[in-house]
């Protein structure tokens, strides 16, 4: 039932990471042309579909997952892969709009963002799709941690360990 449970939330959570991550997290406008630019945290942050790819990936095989050493792998991976979304989690945390930079320099030519600070007439940061993102990518996190410990039938046994000597024949 846990496992099941598991399986809908990381299913769930992980559309939600792509609703949340394709929508405008950032707007701002430029004083001198009036120029309107915005992004969203996909384009801001390419590591983003990497992790959700390679998550949705490690979802699919995690069925073929035997040995408590390839869970220990994976389980790895993700967390390696979780850990390079924390740019994103204080960007958001903070409401800051430095996911605009890259889009200023082309239309300005200023490339230090303190120089393009100062050449904004107003700015927006959209924290509920920000706020939604993080909740979203730690359930997803959590459950795909869950799928990958959890037994893959009800009456699974716990793993044996066996080393190389133990598979040796007994002549």
């Amino acid at each position: 039932m846990l496992r099941k449970s598991a399986n809908i939330a990381f299913l769930v959570a992980t559309v939600a990471c792509w609703i949340t991550s394709s929508q405008v997290w950032a707007t701002a406008v430029i004083a001198e042309s009036q120029a309107e630019v915005s992004n969203t945290a996909i384009e801001g942050y390419p590591q983003l579909t990497f992790v959700l790819i390679t998550w949705v990936l490690t979802f699919w095989l995690i069925r073929y997952l035997k040995s408590v050493f390839s869970q220990f792998l994976v389980s790895a991976v993700s967390l390696l892969l979780f850990s390079t979304l924390f740019p994103i989690w204080f960007d958001s945390a903070s409401g800051s709009i430095t996911i605009l930079s890259g889009l200023i320099a082309k239309k300005t030519g200023v490339s230090d963002w303190e120089g393009q600070r100062l050449l904004l007439a107003s700015s927006e940061f959209n924290h509920l799709a920000a706020d939604g993102f993080v909740i979203s990518i730690v359930v997803a996190f959590v459950a795909l941690l869950l799928l990958i410990w959890l037994p893959k039938n009800s009456g699974e046994k716990t793993p044996r360990f066996v080393t190389r000597i133990d598979n040796l024949p007994s002549w």
